[in-house]
């Protein structure tokens, strides 16, 4: 005897489609490091290069670098907005309404990459202010790579 099949409305079913899976009803976007890995293009790369340079800049223009390790701690903090601003570059074929999902939760991280160099330019000439400015920037990043469209 073989128990009850349940009925096919009351299964979720699970299938792939582009960059998103279907759960039912509910696109949930796809995410992470392998997702970024495989629809990293050279728009991202150019974003990232360009991001890069204006951050640096940015963030030099608002804190006057008193040694080596500062250059060094502002330029970590450069790459990292730039990925950050990077990832709202949607991805080949992805269609931006569809990328740029999460409404407020998905602005904090560029407003954070964008606000950061305004707070760092108020700031005492001490590291604590650059080692905020990595975390603030460290977390922008992390949030964008790993839930870009989600809180």
């Amino acid at each position: 005897m073989t128990a009850p099949q349940p009925e096919a409305s009351t299964l979720m079913s699970t299938q792939t489609l582009g960059a998103s899976q279907v759960l039912g009803t509910i696109h949930v976007p796809a995410s992470g490091v392998a997702y970024w890995r495989s629809v990293w293009s050279r728009r991202h790369t150019l974003a990232l290069a360009v991001g890069g340079v204006a951050l640096l800049a940015l963030l030099v223009s608002a804190r006057e670098p008193q040694a080596g390790i500062d250059y060094l701690l502002l330029g970590v903090a450069a790459v990292l907005g730039a990925v950050t601003l990077a990832t709202y570059v949607p991805p080949v074929g992805v269609p931006a309404r569809e990328h740029l999902t999460g409404g407020a939760c998905g602005a904090i991280p560029v407003l954070a990459v964008v606000g950061a160099p305004v707070m760092l330019s108020q700031a005492d000439a001490t590291p604590l202010p650059l080692v905020a400015l990595l975390a603030s920037y460290g977390l922008a990043v992390g949030k964008r790579i790993t839930d870009h469209a989600s809180c």
